[in-house]
């Protein structure tokens, strides 16, 4: 009888142990994969519910801060600084409509001068206005070489210089004609005009001389740097002609400006402005597009017009503008 061996049956077992261990393996690697994502979908729905469902006390913190930041950064120009409340009234109209016409106050008296009634209108006459019994009262004729917009004007509380302007209305060309006038025998006088014409030029009196800055040159866009100076006394010129004095470091019409601390100032003002569009009989005012159709030039302009907010101030001891 032949004998059996044992090798079959450990073939076996060794078999059995080692599907035993790939099943338990198997078991391990999906428990543990199941654990991490169950902890990657808790979390997630944690985030989800952080970016869903935001704390209310955070959100209005941040506001807070938002708003904080905000005023903090306002120009103090729109802050609201303590002020007493100002109430507006309304006054009597105007005898006539007026655009760019000037004005100048003496004790109760508002001297109205000149300014377009309509584009193609403009006035050539004086109104005033009295503050003691809120009446337009006085009319009288402006002479007929002065000029009817964008002038330079300035009293010495009595006499009133007008310097320069434009003539006519639409948008002409200037005048280089000055006058005075005497607020109490209502006379004009004529002064040495400027040595080339402007448009509403800064226009102040300082130390005894009437100064005149700035404004459009002859096109009526280009800013200009012009200073010159005149010494005048109780309404005469006490010079044949008009001095140079040291360009204004920044040119432009319509700007302010006032005496303060024996310091010339001139603040804001605008840089650009119409211009007559080219061949038109009427000097029609165009936008800068339809000047430069016509004329077929380049102009290296920023925009058509744009406002100052500088202030130059001219320091009388070494008589030197600074830029501020």
């Amino acid at each position: 009888m032949a004998r059996t061996t044992g090798k079959p049956s450990s073939s076996k077992l060794i078999l059995l142990l080692v599907l035993a261990g790939l099943l338990g393996l198997a078991l391990i690697l999906d428990f543990l994969w199941a654990s991490s994502s169950s902890f990657s979908s808790l979390r997630y729905f944690q985030n989800s519910q952080t970016i869903t469902l935001p704390n209310v006390n955070i959100k209005e913190k941040n506001s807070k801060e938002k708003k904080k930041v905000a005023v903090s950064e306002l120009n103090a120009t729109f802050a609201d600084l303590p002020a007493p409340q100002l109430e507006w009234e309304k006054m009597p109209s105007a005898p006539v409509p007026r655009l760019d016409g000037a004005a100048i106050q003496i004790k109760n008296l508002l001297y109205v001068f000149a300014g377009y009634g309509t584009i193609d209108y403009v006035h050539s006459h004086v109104d005033i206005y009295n503050f003691t019994d809120n009446t337009w009262g006085e009319r009288f004729d402006m002479p007929k070489e002065m000029a009817h917009s964008h002038l330079g004007m300035v009293t010495d509380g009595r006499y009133i210089y007008v310097v320069t302007g434009q003539y006519g209305p639409q948008c002409r060309g200037p005048t280089a004609r000055t006058f005075v006038l005497d607020t109490k025998t209502r006379q004009w006088r004529d002064m040495p005009p400027l040595p080339v014409p402007r448009y509403a030029p800064a226009t102040q009196l300082w130390r005894g001389r009437l100064h005149v800055m700035g404004g459009s040159k002859e096109d009526r866009h280009e800013p200009a740097l012009d200073h010159w100076s005149i010494a005048v006394k109780n309404g005469k010129v006490l010079e044949k002609e008009w001095r140079t004095e040291i360009p204004i470091p920044r040119g432009g019409p319509h700007r302010a400006c006032i005496v303060f601390n024996d310091q010339l100032i001139v603040i804001g003002g605008q840089e650009g402005d119409f211009m007559a569009k080219p061949g038109s009989p009427i000097f029609k005012c165009s936008r800068r597009n339809e000047v430069c159709e016509k004329t077929n030039s380049f102009f290296d302009w920023r925009s058509f017009a744009s406002l100052v907010p500088f202030l130059l101030v001219c320091v009388c001891p070494t008589e030197t503008a600074t830029l501020m």
